[in-house]
């Protein structure tokens, strides 16, 4: 606990420089209080396993942070909001490739080559991910400040996890990938694909079933069972 306290209190001195650099505008407000993080892991976070490999894509959308440490005491509100800030004109992934032997040794695959075999596909356009010295200072400080963390709360595993960082934007600099907008988007790397559909259902109130007054998912517009268009 008082490791976090003093990564979290050294997070924000760096906020206080960026501060004074040039006045930075809060983020849209979204109420978020209401989202439950475990059905928003389980859209964000996807697995794949092929025998002994395991391969990981964890996207972090914008609106990660505040779902994930808004509950969390010891992590001021400047520094939800500056988080978001460093990410907001990227699509970051977290990814980790490992192989697992028989006898329960791990191999990670290296940075390098999951760069190398990384990309992300909107429609029928493919990017790739960020060389370093295309990145802002401020997302490159918060990742060395954050890479900690991610490691702790992976165990072992987090020893072979990297975060990619891809601008995926139009002509006006608008992001392309929104999780409150229709759509799909596939990240591919070390030969396996990770599907993301849109929007983030647990982002959404969920619908009711006209027939038996059921709940059911935000993103769905029928009734799996009776057919029905749902009501918001």
């Amino acid at each position: 606990m008082r490791s976090s306290i003093v990564l979290w209190m050294a997070f924000l001195l760096s906020v206080n420089v960026w501060a004074q650099e040039g006045e930075i505008p809060p983020p849209p407000p979204r109420d978020l209080s209401n989202v439950n993080l475990i059905d928003y892991i389980k859209e964000v976070q996807i697995w794949g396993k092929d025998g002994n490999d395991m391969d990981l894509s964890f996207w972090l959308p914008n609106n990660y942070w505040e779902i994930a440490l808004k509950d969390n005491p010891d992590v001021p509100r400047e520094v939800i909001d500056q988080l978001s800030l460093a990410f907001e004109d990227y699509v970051v992934i977290c990814a980790l490739s490992m192989k697992v032997s028989n006898s329960g040794k791990t191999d990670f695959i290296d940075e390098q080559a999951i760069f190398n075999s990384m990309s992300i596909a909107v429609g029928e356009k493919k990017y790739r991910p960020l060389t370093e010295d295309a990145i802002g200072e401020e997302a490159k400080m918060v990742t060395e400040m954050i890479r900690p963390m991610f490691a702790q709360m992976l165990g072992q595993m987090g020893e072979g996890m990297y975060f990619y960082f891809f601008k995926i934007q139009d002509e006006n600099g608008k992001n392309l990938i929104d999780v409150y907008s229709d759509g799909q988007f596939v990240v591919h790397h070390s030969d396996k694909s990770f599907e993301y559909s849109l929007p983030i259902s647990s982002l959404l109130p969920n619908k009711i079933c006209p027939e038996d007054g059921g709940f059911m998912k935000g993103n769905w517009s029928f009734c799996p069972f009776h057919g029905t268009a749902l009501k918001k």
